[in-house]
């Protein structure tokens, strides 16, 4: 079951949940003020593979345009060639 972050609109705290990817997100409510105005977020994880000595290296080593094909601003993936 993979875990989700969502964001509150009401009051933008983050908070994770465990959700079965066929279950939509109706129902959920924010763990801080209890409202239901929350919006999955995009997140992004951090692999290093056995043969990477630092976080450096498995940068060096992961393909060109990280997860988002090199286009989103801001997140420095496009730079990472």
């Amino acid at each position: 079951m993979p875990m989700y972050e969502y964001g509150c609109q009401s009051c933008n705290s983050r908070f994770d949940r465990l959700r079965r990817m066929d279950q939509d997100d109706t129902g959920l409510t924010c763990p801080t003020c209890h409202s239901t105005s929350v919006q999955r977020r995009f997140s992004v994880f951090a692999s290093y593979s056995r043969g990477a000595s630092s976080p450096e290296a498995a940068e060096v080593a992961a393909p060109a345009g990280g997860t988002c094909g090199g286009g989103c601003p801001g997140c420095g993936c496009a730079t990472r060639n």
